[in-house]
């Protein structure tokens, strides 16, 4: 499985996604069943009945352990994607409103340039440093405007016993800005293994191949059962899938909308 396919996947709309991981599974499980069901007699297999249950439960367990590992491992990194967004637009806030301290008459030109800085920030991240981070190639678009906005908030002299407060506290602003930039433009290589990928679609093609192998007398039911386990492991595939890349795609989980409001700064 290709590192490349599986972001392909990831960064479809959601529909066309589901359509892809639930419709492929589908699809796989119903045409398995009926080659079996042509080349085998309801009967033969009702007489392999017991031994696929045992050995179907077996795979089951292989399933449902290595569907918790992806799961709890896409959950993971987009867990630590939202907080590197929360952490870095949380510090730019903060920033932002330290602005107000600096307004003294002759620090107005001062103050417009870290208002300045921080809606050049913003935008950059919007228009350069984004759309790269959803095609899921690194980028530092928006290394110029952080060097401007450190030099705005850095380099004017706290003159009231607020700025010098406020100076104080911009340092380590700054600070979690960088470390949350950093963070957030090495997204792209923070994604489950492709080992973690390959098993999972091992383990959701043995579940699906291997079920047909039970008997049942009624055919209406063993296709349906058969339909139920295939959308069981599509759900799973694509709910792990937009889960590791949670900004990858026109509709992922995360967006901009946090450095869009920096944007709007009067």
């Amino acid at each position: 499985m290709d590192a490349l396919l599986v972001q392909s996947i990831a960064s479809l709309p959601t529909a066309l996604a589901a359509l892809v991981a639930i419709g492929l599974p589908l699809l796989l499980a119903m045409g398995v069943g009926m080659v079996i069901l042509s080349v085998f007699t309801p009967q033969e297999l009702a007489l392999n009945a017991d031994v696929g249950r045992a050995k179907f439960s077996f795979i089951v367990e292989i399933y449902a352990v290595v569907a918790a590992l992806a799961l709890v491992g896409a959950w993971d990194i987009y867990q630590t994607t939202r907080d590197t967004l929360q952490k870095e637009t949380s510090a730019l806030y903060m920033l932002a409103h330290a602005t107000d301290s600096y307004g003294l008459p002759h620090q107005a030109e001062a103050r417009e340039e870290m208002r300045g800085a921080l809606r050049g920030y913003g935008a950059a991240v919007v228009e350069q440093d984004w759309p790269k981070m959803q095609a899921g190639s690194p980028g530092s678009a928006s290394d110029a405007t952080f060097t401007r906005l450190s030099r705005a908030f850095m380099l004017p002299e706290p003159e009231t016993q607020a700025q010098q407060a406020i100076a104080q506290n911009t340092a380590h602003w700054l600070l979690q800005v960088a470390e949350a930039r950093t963070a957030r433009l090495s997204v792209g290589t923070r994604t489950l293994t492709m080992l973690v990928w390959f098993l999972v679609l091992t383990a959701s093609v043995s579940v699906l191949l291997f079920q047909w192998f039970i008997g049942s007398a009624h055919l209406a039911l063993h296709y349906t059962m058969g339909a139920v386990v295939a959308l069981i492991v599509g759900i799973v595939l694509l709910v792990a899938l937009k889960l590791a890349f949670p900004v990858v795609g026109d509709s992922a989980l995360l967006s901009p909308r946090p450095f869009l409001e920096l944007m709007r700064l009067p």
